[in-house]
């Protein structure tokens, strides 16, 4: 699939459709084939040439009429992935259906039922603008951009008031001694240095005789 230049949601169903069909030209080429002429990198881990695979069923499933039965489908699960992500949509009756088979040693079930809503949220500004680039297709709808952007980093707290700042840096030295207190050209100093850094100052600034108040600089 050609994402290059940033084609509008059009203009990509173009490039696919065109793609799709000088694909149909080498529908008879066996995989096998494939296999050996790209001559991929070999390993047990995932099937070769790609580990992520779309199919698309264009044809409606077929009717079994017995006479004196009624016949019902019988859906079949998969016991094993053939690949990492495989994606498979088609027709039924007057709307898409379809599902996801994904290695479960690679993605959690709630990993999947995120994308699912990914994919309906970019399906869905797709058919209300053809016009717009693909670049500007959101993964996320109003109120999951919402949790992620504002309610999970709503780390804003009230100032400890009666506190003074040297005696906020000893508290978090001891809460969290190793973390990041102050960032500059690329060095680091965590709390627990910050902190033994202001007390090797105060020392020598009561050797030199400096009390509270008195002015040192």
């Amino acid at each position: 699939m050609d994402l290059s230049g940033q084609p509008t949601v059009a203009e990509l169903l173009q490039r696919v459709k065109q793609q799709a069909l000088e694909a149909q030209q080498h529908q008879d080429l066996p995989f096998e084939q494939v296999v050996e002429i790209v001559n991929p990198p070999r390993s047990t881990a995932h099937s070769p040439v790609y580990q992520v695979s779309f199919t698309w069923q264009s044809t409606e499933e077929g009717k079994l009429d017995l006479p004196g039965l009624e016949v019902s489908p019988v859906g079949v699960p998969f016991v094993t992935a053939k690949h990492d992500l495989s994606l498979y949509l088609g027709e039924v009756g007057d709307h898409i259906g379809g599902g996801i088979v994904y290695a479960a040693s690679l993605f959690e079930r709630s990993t999947i039922e995120r994308y699912c809503g990914y994919l309906r949220q970019v399906l869905q500004a797709m058919v209300e603008d053809d016009s717009r680039s693909i670049a500007t297709l959101p993964l996320l709808d109003a109120s999951e951009r919402q949790r992620l952007l504002v309610e999970w980093n709503a780390t804003q707290a009230a100032y400890p008031e009666g506190s003074c700042i040297h005696e906020l840096i000893e508290a978090r030295a001891v809460a969290s001694p190793q973390a990041v207190a102050l960032k500059h050209e690329g060095a680091e100093v965590s709390y627990a240095e910050l902190n033994a850094r202001a007390n090797r100052l105060a020392r020598q600034l009561r050797k030199l005789g400096v009390v509270p108040d008195a002015r040192v600089a």
